[in-house]
């Protein structure tokens, strides 16, 4: 039995004879179905046009125009492809209805028409509708993370170009590459990899606009196309998404115990203006900054300094640009400046008191969980290991968040072999952060 999966139907009946439409409305409000009633072509397109209508039932004859022209004209729409169409008609002229099959229309009824018949083919043609939506759409979605796949990902893009064009308004391209990916299958599984994969493209989507196209290219490299995008604006786009994930706990499964991993993920980013040719040339370009943006320390956004994101945006070009070369340049010895700027968007004032608290905070850090380590008092050195990871990663302290995740990692699993080693390396960083802070602040120290 067809099974249908919505739990209303809107349907919208359009004929010009209004005991015909009284009737239809009769029947299908019966059967449990939203019904719309148009008796003419005028108000049958209003409600195409403001209303999500499920199925079409269209009088073959109408005066003015005839059924098979609106038909022509709702097929010539790509906006209604999904709606389907069944003709109704008294008239037994074989060529009109087989005109309108070859038109596009899903099925024909006779009227007067048999009630169980015409709700039994209305059925059928909703289950089919259902059905080939749901195979467009494994077709065109990536099987893991439900994004775009990377050939729907190139036909939306190059439909986005087309409208940019017309438009006339600038089109950002990036890429993404997720750094070191292969470490994470590698020590946790594909199954633990997968769950990464997932959550990155969750936080991939989040971070841009609905009317965005996001789509994974293969293994770890996704992508996004940004409309009517200024290159400052894509940057902070990108920037928001990649700082989001690099402070995003990920939990996985491993060897029996729930555990916290982190990833980071490098941008390559591309814009242009109309007039806009070529996909595969953005998308060339985008992924040449990407590989910039890994040979030069990975965790970073890459922007294309050739090429303007649109007439007369010069001076965002240049200020993007000197934002990307800025990012990841140490104001702070041990502090990625920019980076923990960004982390309370920007406020100097606001993020020279959190490094002064910072200071205060955590300058006897060292002293405390060496004696944790050395009383063997794990919980209590993890605690203190793991609180200083999440605050040298909100003010851009990234080699001190680097070493504090490789010993609170060991503190998890115990491996009490490495404990000295990687406590000497967190003591090198902390000290490095904490001296920096004193140099350059020490008037509110």
């Amino acid at each position: 039995m067809n099974v249908l999966h919505k739990d209303s139907y809107t349907i919208l009946a359009v004929d010009d004879a209004k005991d015909s439409l009284l009737l239809l409305e009769c029947d299908l409000q019966q059967a449990g179905y939203d019904v719309l009633l148009a008796d003419s072509t005028e108000s049958a397109f209003e409600y195409l046009k403001s209303t999500q209508i499920d199925l079409l039932l269209l009088d073959m004859y109408m005066p003015g125009q005839t059924g098979l022209s609106i038909l022509m004209k709702i097929k010539a729409d790509s906006q209604f492809d999904h709606i389907p169409i069944i003709m109704m008609s008294a008239s037994n002229d074989e060529d009109q209805v087989v005109a309108a099959l070859e038109l596009g229309a899903n099925d024909y009824v006779n009227k007067p028409y048999n009630s169980k018949i015409l709700l039994a083919r209305l059925k059928n043609s909703l289950v089919l509708m259902e059905k080939t939506i749901q195979l467009e759409a494994l077709a065109n979605t990536d099987f893991l993370t439900k994004v775009n796949n990377r050939g729907s990902f190139e036909s939306m893009v190059n439909k986005a170009i087309n409208q940019a064009n017309r438009e006339k308004h600038a089109l950002a391209l990036a890429m993404f590459d997720l750094d070191f990916f292969k470490k994470v299958n590698d020590k946790y599984g594909h199954e633990s990899g997968d769950k990464a994969l997932v959550e990155f493209a969750r936080i991939l989507t989040a971070s841009f606009r609905d009317y965005d196209v996001v789509g994974r290219i293969g293994g770890e490299e996704f992508a996004v196309c940004m409309l009517n995008s200024t290159i400052k604006e894509a940057f902070n786009a990108c920037e928001r998404c990649r700082q989001l994930l690099m402070n995003s706990a990920i939990q996985i499964e491993f060897d029996g115990k729930i555990e916290e991993i982190y990833i980071t993920v490098s941008v390559g980013l591309v814009s242009e203006a109309p007039p806009i040719n070529d996909y595969d040339d953005m998308l060339r370009r985008a992924d040449h900054m990407l590989y910039q943006a890994k040979e030069n320390g990975r965790n970073r956004t890459y922007v294309e300094q050739s090429k303007l994101a649109d007439k007369g945006s010069k001076e965002d070009m240049e200020q993007a640009n000197s934002e990307v070369s800025n990012a990841h340049q140490c104001v702070f010895s041990g502090i990625t400046y920019q980076v923990g700027l960004d982390n309370v968007l920007g406020d100097k004032d606001l993020f020279h008191d959190i490094l002064v608290m910072f200071y205060q905070d955590h300058g006897r850090d060292i002293e405390h969980i060496e004696q944790a380590l050395r009383q063997k008092d794990y919980q209590q050195a993890q605690h203190l290991v793991h609180t200083l990871k999440g605050v040298a990663s909100s003010i851009g302290a990234m080699e001190l968040f680097d070493a504090a995740k490789a010993l609170d990692v060991a503190l998890n699993d115990r491996q009490e072999s490495q404990f000295q080693t990687l406590f000497i390396d967190v003591n090198s960083k902390l000290t490095e952060v904490l001296s920096g802070i004193q140099q350059k602040l020490a008037n509110k120290l």
